[in-house]
């Protein structure tokens, strides 16, 4: 009978320390990447920058900001009118990255503006 109740103990302790290691898995921490889509240093409103299968549209700023599990991704920046630009970056946990791609004098109005 003891050794029955000795058994059940470790039984439960057995599941109950299963489940805690469960709970205090690791979690990778994301990183943080901020595109930016430039013409000559201004910014490009409206350009399309996909990393990896995440994709954003940039407003005034010309920038779109992904938070993404560490790894290496290919970047790249489409403007409407046609112009574009691609690089590759690698990622590791809690990086905080700043990219600007310059898609040339090609992605400005005659105006000189975007």
């Amino acid at each position: 009978m003891f050794k029955k109740i000795c058994a059940g103990f470790l039984g439960v302790a057995l599941v109950a320390g299963i489940g805690m290691t469960k709970v205090q898995a690791y979690q990778v921490k994301p990183a943080k990447l901020w595109v930016t889509a430039i013409a000559i240093g201004t910014p490009i409103e409206g350009a399309e920058i996909k990393v990896g299968d995440n994709t954003c549209t940039t407003g005034k700023n010309g920038t779109c900001v992904f938070e993404l599990r560490p790894g290496s991704y290919e970047i790249s920046v489409h403007e409407h009118g046609g112009a574009s630009a691609h690089t590759s970056v690698n990622l590791e946990e809690k990086d905080i990255r700043f990219i600007s791609l310059d898609l040339g004098s090609a992605a400005l109005h005659p105006s000189g503006h975007h």
